[in-house]
This record gives C-alpha cells, structure tokens and sequence, in this order.
C-alpha cells in the first residue's frame, strides 16, 4: 500500500545551466532564462545585501557556514523527494540532514496528490525558470511547497523572498498545464529542533513578483 497517491504531469521540462555563477534554465524552444532564486538574489535590498556582508565580515566561518548549510540542504531535500516517492535511502548522508528530514515529517504527513516533485518550470511570458521542490495537496489544496533548513528559528517577516519565488512557481505551473495552485506552502526545520510552516495565497505576492522581475531586467538592460 502507497502512503501517497501521484498524479503526474507532463509537459516538456527545461534544463538547468550554470551562466555567470548563477543558475539559468534552458527551455525545450532554446530560451535561457533566469532562475527565480537568481532574480530574488540580483534585486535584494540594499539592507538585506549590508546585512549579509557584514555577517560574511564578522563571521570567522562564514565560508565554512555557507557551505556545510548548502550540503544540509541538498541532503535534507533529497531525503524528502525520496520519502514522497517511497524510495529507499541508499545514500550516506549527514545526521543534521536525517534530523531535519525527522523534523519535518508531521508536515510532510499533510501531503497528498503529488503533481510533481522537483519540477523544472519556465515562463515565456515572465521569461524566467526555477525548481519547485514540491507541487501537491496540503492539507486538501493544491500549493507550491518549499522545504528550508535554518539555523535559527525564522519570522514571517524574513520569509517574503520564499513567498514570491512560491509565486513564481505557481504562475509558470499555470502557464505550462493550465492548473492554478493559489496556495504557497513553506515548510522550515531548524537547528533548534523546531519546525514553522508558513502558509500564504499566491494572490498577495503577484504584485512583488512583478517588481522584482523589472527591477531584474532593468540592471541587465
């Protein structure tokens, strides 16, 4: 017995490309796009872009943080994709990552009618591109949900870069299958052995996406 139902979609998923130390996308036509996170990342606020420079200064092992943060991720995220899709764990992983993933289980129970894990959307329209981690019920509806692993306990005010790149997904999941997803779901583990789900509608982030993609395309010009 499956603990949970999959419905696919298929559509013709793009590529991922490493341009300019960032992460680009290239489209089944040969479009290259930017990837959200590359966008969010260009047109940070100038406070944000300070406040991470002078963490970067101030930390000793700031590279060292970075780092180990980013193989944690990964881990944790595949540990997940391989729960959700019933798959034993072959790979040796990391025990912070193991529990980060036991951390997040009781949220990872909300989950049902898996549409697609680790899709590799795009939009002609936006003209922009991006990996959702997940795309299923939770909790009934149909939401674009984002796993993060934080050292610290997060506050919703942190999380607005997490809302629109949700966003995002959900207007590209839109224009390639003609399903909306009106739901952003982002799922947190700390290292402080807590867990914060934060649940936002895709409508009140539209606004800012858009801001963001022509600011994006304004420094580019």
């Amino acid at each position: 017995m499956h603990m949970f139902n999959h419905i696919p979609i298929n559509f013709q998923q793009a590529e991922l490309i490493e341009k300019d130390d960032s992460h680009y996308y290239q489209t089944p036509d040969g479009d290259i796009f930017p990837s959200i996170t590359t966008i969010l990342h260009k047109t940070m606020s100038v406070e944000k872009q300070q406040s991470l420079q002078n963490w970067k200064e101030q930390e000793i092992a700031a590279q060292y943080i970075t780092e180990e943060s980013s193989i944690i991720g990964t881990q944790t995220h595949k540990l997940i994709e391989n729960h959700l899709n019933e798959i034993a764990q072959t790979d040796e992983v990391r025990l912070l990552s193991v529990a980060h993933f036991n951390n997040l289980i009781p949220f990872l129970q909300k989950i049902n009618d898996i549409h697609g894990i680790e899709l590799r959307l795009y939009s002609k329209k936006m003209k922009l591109a991006g990996m959702s981690d997940c795309i299923a019920k939770y909790n009934g509806e149909l939401s674009i949900i984002d796993y993060k692993t934080k050292r610290s306990n997060q506050q919703e005010e942190w999380m607005t870069d997490h809302f629109i790149q949700g966003t995002a997904y959900s207007e590209m999941f839109k224009e390639l299958t003609g399903i909306e997803v009106k739901q952003v779901v982002i799922l947190v583990s700390s290292e402080k052995n807590t867990r914060m789900e934060f649940i936002k509608r895709t409508d009140d982030y539209k606004d800012l996406l858009t801001q963001r993609l022509n600011q994006f395309y304004k420094i580019i010009e």
